[in-house]
């Protein structure tokens, strides 16, 4: 249901009032870091969220890999921006994961552009659809109070499932309780995607988690492989029942 301006939109918070106010809290926050623990709490409806929609002609289309600078081309061409907030539900967040914008340096290659752009705050706040291969809101924001309250104290920790069974962070600002931190863990991953790729190879999740269980021993789970994998992995690799041609180290 769109949102017809009833609520203040003082009430509404941009994800670098998020960002701001978070850091009050751990300093050292990195703004990739608060965009994964959005999105955990936004599926599991802790933390409410409106956007403009993004709107295409064709229901489906073909599946523009995210590192592809095409991705963005097809939007700007093939897209258009509803002029409201529509609210974003906690179970289409199941399928959607944050993009930004990168803005290339002189000489810098795409894909670092895309990683380093995660961690900034220059680009729109726009969401990706994981299934359609495209972006699917732009503008998010989210509910001031909702904010308040996941990140209310130093001592606020996320709720982890039992499956998991790790302690989570004494800020709670991380999705997951880990040594090695999501900035690190997904610069690893794009810096395997781009190796793999120039060697002509592919990589199945189950190759990633053996892959990631040697570079950070002891220090990542499954699960959080598999998110990274999910976001950053090319179209090709997430295929049903793709499988790579020889175990990647």
């Amino acid at each position: 249901m769109a949102d017809k301006g009833i609520q203040s939109e003082a009430a509404w918070w941009t994800l670098g009032q998020v960002v701001d106010w978070v850091r009050e809290i751990d300093s050292t926050a990195r703004i990739g870091d608060i965009r994964l623990a959005l999105v955990n709490r936004c599926v599991s409806g802790r933390i409410r969220a409106h956007g403009h929609r993004w709107r295409y002609a064709f229901d489906s289309g073909p599946p523009i890999d995210q590192h592809d600078p095409s991705f963005i081309w097809f939007v700007d061409q093939h897209g258009r921006l509803d002029g409201w907030f529509d609210e974003i539900a906690a179970d289409k967040w199941k399928d959607l994961v944050f993009f930004a914008r990168p803005t290339l340096g002189v000489g810098e290659q795409y894909h670092i552009a895309l990683e380093r752009a995660f961690d900034e705050l220059d680009s729109p706040v726009e969401l990706r659809s994981t299934s359609k291969h495209r972006l699917a809101w732009r503008d998010v924001e989210f509910w001031r109070d909702d904010v308040i309250g996941e990140w209310a104290h130093p001592g606020d920790a996320v709720e982890q499932s039992a499956a998991e069974r790790e302690p989570p962070l004494v800020t709670g600002v991380r999705v997951v309780a880990s040594p090695t931190s999501d900035r690190d863990l997904r610069g690893w991953y794009a810096q395997r995607v781009t190796e793999l790729r120039a060697r002509g190879q592919t990589s199945s999740g189950e190759e990633d988690w053996e892959a990631a269980k040697k570079q950070f021993p002891d220090r990542v789970t499954r699960a959080r492989v598999r998110s990274i994998r999910d976001e950053c992995a090319p179209v090709e690799w997430r295929k049903q029942g793709r499988r790579a041609p020889r175990t990647a180290e």
